[in-house]
């Protein structure tokens, strides 16, 4: 049986291939296609054609929309040739698709909209999902989109497909689950409405093979045919039930007798049957009527009773997939909201504690990048395990998405206890995995609220936890914090930092500073790291470790790295120029720049425009960057080849293999400023930072230690054999025009000396 990772993959193939026939028939990315629109006479005669389809598709998506309540999206019907049928859901997207020429009468063909999920369901017979840039059109880039086929059981083809719209946002790999469900449903009913329709009430009264029990009884209610279904069904033999009074029958005799009293006719009335022999529950409808002879005089009734056990138990399913988390199976999301709300509803007064944990895992985007979705995927279970066994009957786990994660525990822990729970939580997700054969350690963030000292209401109350788990990142991450009202503030300054920070990308209020690197032997200045800074026109010069997380967040990490790139290369193009030719520039890479698919053809452009020699850049890079070692190598290996410098930055701090430390293309070992802040008072720190010198120097790379604040600390530096140093003992980062009044224009012959 194929995996979800399987299945992934595989969803993943179809679309490169996809992406690829569109590359071939030359398809431009960058236009709206215009659709393929059939007239209103071959679009009414497809309705009528499926029309049956279409009755089915109406039962069930309303209830669909229903559970979704919340989330924006559209329901998208076709039928097997790709034409829209049918749509259903958020008018604003409704409104947005119809510019783009999107309405029933469109044919969807991968020849013409390029890479889509209904192509690709139609074409493959299977669900596919494509999210946002996997489209081969680029205004779609912004939307999620889910396709399921139902299938024509008496062709083995397909009728048509169900699919999902919504924005890229709102993406979700449950929707596929649950449009799956959908589908499923859909094709059971069709079939069953078929079989109703293609079988005559005679026939199926005498076919043995028929899936729809047959009671038939004479004008006094006396059972006269009772068929090979209705034995299934009921657990009751025919012989015993032929010629007795079908009133004695548990609950269908009652509907029959009435159809003998008032002649009336019943349909999809939902009965529940208990087969007396396997207690199994089965759900069914009945459909009863009276039977007249030629001559119009009453002869009797015939009953009929189809089994929808099977949709009934898709609709439970739905309603479970609605309410839990695909990957790890826990609450979801909307579970956690009624949960929450129907405790603060049924608390009559406030004396009951309530408390919400929310967890957040630090560093795990950088394990998904690194490693890929699936081995984070395989994470996130094995910790929704580790809390589900610890928790046990403390509170209840609930995952909201992504690597976030919220505990509400009851009203018997005291204050205490939540710290104590607190301290455990994070002992246990620090606790090692094994990834690729690899130790791995992870720490996660804690925000706690309490019902009634923070809130009375459930939104509220996850705010607040929210706000309190930032402020457990900002304190160091791998700890908790409880919320107190000063935050709400703090909370409001990220939100206007949010929203500014793009404009501060386009109106140039981002600026670099440089901090000298000077070499310990010749004590001369050999390079300049360039380090981000905001200059917020009212709130002055704002530190990366306000504005960098929120980048992250925002994934804007990719534009500020290609900013910072551009611009120093371009600065220290203008000092070679000025004779300072030995100096390099040392610029920093985020997780998200070193993983993108282009990266070394981006450093090409960039060394291309500005001019600079690439044995002047130095590219730094931290350890938990290289997890993924066999792509890590070739991306060094590619940036080694071209002249470029690779750095280690804030090394000892991961948990790299020094193993594989030899095998890549480095050139310089930057020793993490915590240790050297310690190693004058610590001798472990003392140790670590003498073994990484040694180790670096076995190795032919480079050592420079950062953060070197006051003599003692460079004299014991050189006294190790460090190669370089950078701190504020010689300098703290200083805008370009700074730089060069205090250095530059007093070097001479092109060497700056101190």
């Amino acid at each position: 049986m194929p995996t979800n990772i399987d299945s992934y993959q595989e969803n993943l193939r179809l679309i490169e291939e996809s992406n690829q026939r569109c590359r071939s028939l030359g398809l431009d990315p960058t236009i709206v296609p215009e659709s393929i629109q059939i007239s209103q006479e071959q679009l009414q005669h497809i309705q009528r054609e499926t029309l049956e389809t279409l009755k089915v598709v109406e039962f069930f998506i309303p209830e669909f929309l229903n559970m979704v309540k919340g989330t924006p999206l559209l329901i998208v019907v076709t039928d097997n040739q790709g034409i829209v049928t049918y749509i259903e859901g958020d008018s604003t997207i409704k409104d947005v698709i119809k510019q783009f020429g999107f309405r029933t009468g469109v044919q969807f063909t991968e020849s013409y909209n390029g890479t889509n999920c209904i192509s690709l369901a139609l074409d493959h017979n299977k669900p596919v999902e494509v999210i946002g840039p996997q489209h081969y059109h680029e205004f779609l880039s912004q939307s999620a989109c889910y396709s399921v086929p139902f299938k024509n059981h008496r062709t083995d083809g397909t009728f048509g497909t169900v699919s999902i719209m919504t924005a890229l946002n709102f993406q979700d790999p449950l929707l596929l689950s649950l449009l799956s469900i959908v589908g499923n449903s859909i094709e059971r009913e069709i079939q069953l409405r078929e079989q109703n329709k293609d079988l005559n009430v005679l026939n199926q009264m005498v076919t043995e093979s028929a899936q729809t029990a047959m009671i038939l009884t004479d004008q006094v209610g006396r059972i006269m045919e009772f068929n090979p279904y209705a034995e299934k069904l009921t657990g009751l033999k025919r012989k015993n039930v032929l010629n007795q009074p079908v009133q004695d029958l548990a609950i269908i005799g009652d509907w029959i007798k009435k159809i003998i009293q008032t002649k009336d006719r019943f349909s999809d009335l939902e009965v529940i049957f208990n087969n007396i022999d396997s207690s199994k529950e089965t759900i069914c409808l009945f459909d009863g009527r009276p039977i007249y002879s030629e001559n119009k005089h009453f002869i009797g009734t015939v009953g009929s009773f189809r089994d929808i056990t099977e949709r009934y138990e898709n609709q439970l399913l739905m309603k479970h997939h609605a309410h839990h988390d695909e990957l790890t199976g826990l609450p979801n999301r909307r579970y956690f909201q009624m949960y929450v709300n129907s405790i603060l509803e049924s608390s009559q007064s406030h004396e009951n504690m309530l408390a919400v944990f929310l967890l957040d895992l630090d560093r795990f985007k950088l394990i998904n990048d690194t490693l890929g979705h699936s081995k984070g995927d395989t994470l996130l279970v094995e910790i929704a395990q580790r809390l589900n066994d610890y928790l046990l009957n403390k509170g209840k786990l609930f995952r909201m998405g992504g690597d976030e994660f919220t505990i509400v525990l009851s009203a018997s822990q005291t204050f205490d206890d939540l710290k104590n729970i607190a301290d455990d939580i994070i002992e246990i997700v620090r606790k090692p995995f094994v990834i690729q054969g690899l130790e791995f350690h992870i720490s996660t963030s804690i925000g706690i609220a309490i019902y009634p000292n923070d809130s009375s209401d459930v939104t509220t109350l996850f705010s607040h936890a929210d706000n309190a788990m930032y402020r457990a990142k900002e304190r160091g991450k791998n700890g908790y914090c409880f919320y107190n009202s000063d935050m709400n503030e703090e909370s409001m300054k990220k939100l206007t930092l949010e929203t500014e920070l793009e404009l501060a990308i386009k109106n140039d209020d981002l600026v670099l500073h440089y901090q000298p690197q000077i070499d310990l032997q010749t004590n001369q200045i050999i390079g300049m790291e360039a380090l981000l800074r905001w200059n917020h026109p009212q709130l002055g010069l704002i530190p990366p470790s306000d504005f960098i997380p929120i980048a992250e967040e925002m994934g804007l990490m990719v534009i500020l790295g290609e900013w910072v790139l551009s611009q120093g290369c371009r600065q220290m193009k203008t000092w070679h120029d000025q004779g300072l030719t030995s100096l390099k520039i040392s610029i920093n890479l985020s997780p998200q720049e070193f993983l993108k698919q282009r990266l070394v053809d981006k450093v090409k452009q960039v060394l291309l425009d500005t001019g600079l020699t690439p044995n002047c850049l130095e590219l730094e890079i931290t350890e938990s960057m290289t997890m993924d070692v066999i792509r890590s190598t070739s991306i060094l290996e590619e940036l080694s080849e071209l002249g470029i410098q690779i750095a280690i930055d804030d090394f000892g701090k991961g948990f790299s293999s020094l193993n594989y430390l030899k095998n890549f293309h480095i050139h310089r070992l930057k020793i993490d400023r915590s240790f050297i802040h310690d190693m004058i008072s610590g001798p472990k720190d003392a140790k670590i930072v003498g073994t990484i010198i040694s180790i670096a120097h076995a190795l032919n790379l480079k050592v420079i230690a950062e953060g070197v604040e006051n003599e003692e600390q460079l004299l014991f530096l050189r006294n190790l054999n460090c190669d370089e140093i950078q701190g504020f003992y010689y300098s703290k980062p200083l805008p370009a025009i700074e730089i060069e009044r205090k250095y530059i224009l007093n070097s001479s012959r092109g060497v700056i000396q101190l």
